[in-house]
């Protein structure tokens, strides 16, 4: 078997905890078939939405390489020490695509943007 790096552990951790915590919103997503440039497609009711996931364990996170489409920005802040994972004090942010280039890079100001039920509601209108 081939070897996972880090860097794909961490990021492999932060789309499937953006997944689950969707699904606790009535969101329902998955990473496409095909890698086309966004790590998950979601789906609430009728509304679809591309989202791009960065993960991170620093107080900071990069918008480099970003793909030139997608809705939503999910940022992903890891808590944990070392190889542990404490899973329930990670945060997930949803950003819009529109607000990207003006979001804080500081995860502890991006508090406007944690996912919660309003900003499920926002970015996945009825």
């Amino acid at each position: 078997m081939n070897p996972i790096t880090p860097e794909l552990i961490t990021g492999t951790i932060g789309e499937l905890l953006v997944q689950l915590r969707l699904l606790q919103y009535g969101v329902q997503a998955a990473p496409p078939h095909k890698d086309s440039g966004n790590d998950l497609i979601a789906i609430r009711r009728n509304v679809f939405r591309a989202i791009q996931v960065k993960t991170t364990a620093t107080e900071n996170y990069s918008i480099q390489d970003l793909p030139e489409l997608f809705h939503i920005l999910a940022v992903v802040f890891l808590v944990g020490e070392g190889p542990e994972l404490y899973l329930d004090q990670s945060q997930v942010f949803l950003i819009s695509n529109e607000q990207v280039s003006t979001a804080p890079r500081r995860i502890e100001r991006l508090e406007e943007f944690r996912l919660c039920q309003d900003r499920i509601d926002t970015l996945f209108p009825f």
